[in-house]
Parts: structure tokens; sequence; C-alpha cells
């Protein structure tokens, strides 16, 4: 059994490149299809309001939040897929060479450390990461990264899963997390102990009020944290002036 630390991120590797063909099905399921509805969120919040010309995408996964934004784009985007699974990063390819034949040459996809971005300075104009932050060894190094490929008055979105704060809705949310979902992610993966881990991830990690001081922190201006269905995940968004 191999054991999953977010502190080894060869470990985190491993896990991701375990699931990576069936990640798309399982978040669906594992989210009971709400996961498209945040995505969609992040995408409102970040990309359709401020229409960049390149983007980051990091912990890029299967590729969703890239792809649906280009979709919806209204102006060409260079567009930078950053994954440190390789796996992960194959899938992505594949989706995206169907979704769009004619765009390869402004589809890049980058395997990489998320504290180590091989990218010049201030050259993209937004950045999003979508259900990743949890999984990176420092948070704090990943913004601050972004911080410094990001060009003057780029953005940068978060998307995370986080812990609801009303107590009831709260209550729900853990019997839901340590009855039903261990059972449906039994049923739609081969490698449970990667999704034990990933659930076990939401639950120690930081509150999204740390993630706005850590925006703060690096330089980030007018950061807003807006939570979505009660607190099941959050928004946090911060701007480089």
């Amino acid at each position: 059994m191999i054991l999953y630390q977010q502190q080894d991120p060869a470990t985190i590797q491993s896990l991701f490149n375990s699931i990576a063909t069936r990640y798309d099905r399982s978040n669906a399921l594992l989210s009971c299809g709400l996961y498209k509805y945040w995505n969609r969120e992040l995408i409102h919040r970040v990309l359709m309001a401020t229409k960049p010309h390149t983007l980051l995408d990091l912990c890029a996964g299967t590729g969703d939040i890239a792809f649906d934004y280009l979709k919806r784009s209204p102006v060409p985007c260079e567009t930078y897929l950053v994954d440190f699974s390789s796996e992960m990063l194959a899938c992505a390819k594949t989706k995206g060479e169907i979704l769009f034949p004619t765009k390869q040459s402004s589809l890049h996809y980058i395997e990489a450390d998320v504290l180590q971005l091989p990218l010049q300075n201030e050259s993209v104009d937004c950045a999003t990461i979508a259900y990743g932050i949890r999984n990176v060894q420092s948070p704090l190094k990943c913004m601050q990264e972004v911080y410094r490929v990001l060009c003057q008055g780029g953005h940068f979105g978060i998307l995370e899963l986080t812990r609801p704060q009303n107590r009831l809705l709260h209550f729900a949310y853990r019997m839901y997390m340590k009855t039903f979902l261990p059972l449906i992610g039994k049923a739609v993966t081969t490698n449970k102990e990667a999704y034990l881990y990933l659930l076990r991830t939401i639950e120690a990690f930081v509150p999204p009020s740390e993630l706005v001081t850590m925006m703060k922190s690096t330089g980030y201006q007018d950061v807003t944290c807006k939570p979505l269905m009660g607190g099941i995940a959050t928004i946090i968004i911060g701007h480089k002036k």
C-alpha cells in the first residue's frame, strides 16, 4: 500500500497518475455533478470577467477549467496547462485534440511543479487552480510563483473544496464525506486509498480565511472570498496591481 503524503510530492504524483483515466467520471459521481457548477463559477468570476489573452491553469488535471473557458472565450487565448502528473496531462491532451483540433499551437501541456514554474516573469494575464492547492506542498510558495509570472493587472483565481461553517450543514457534510462518499469512491475507482487520501486533505486543509491572508501577504490586492453552496467549495480571487 502506498502512503500518500503532501510533503512527499512523489507520492502525490503517483496518486494522480493512478487515477487519471477515471478522474472525470469520479469527480462527477463524487460531487453529484456539482463540480461543473463550481467550475463555471470560477470561469465566470475570473476568466470571463477578465478575458485573458494568456491563461495559466495550474494543477490542470484533464483540462476542464481551461477547455471550458476556451469554448466561451471571445478572444484568442494562449493557454498553458501545468500539472506534475504525466497521465493527467496525457488525458488533457487527448481531450484538447478532440475539442480544439485547429487550436493545438496555442495549447501548451507542461509537466512541472507549481512551486517552480518554467515561465518568465510577468508572462501571463490570468491564472487559475481548481481543487489543487490543498495538495501542493506549500500553498504560499505557489501563490508567490503565480504572482511572479502574472502580468500587472493580472488575476489569480483559486477554487477549492472547503468545510462549511454552518453547524447543520457541516454535520450533513461530514456524514456524506465519512459514510456515502467512500462507498461511491470504492465503486468508481480501483485505488480506494487515493480517494480516501483526497477526502482527508479536505478535512485537514486550512480554512479559506488563511488562504486570503496568504494571498494578501504575497502582494495580491482586492482579495475576495466567495463561498459556494454554504461553503462546500470556495472561490478566492486576487489581483496583481
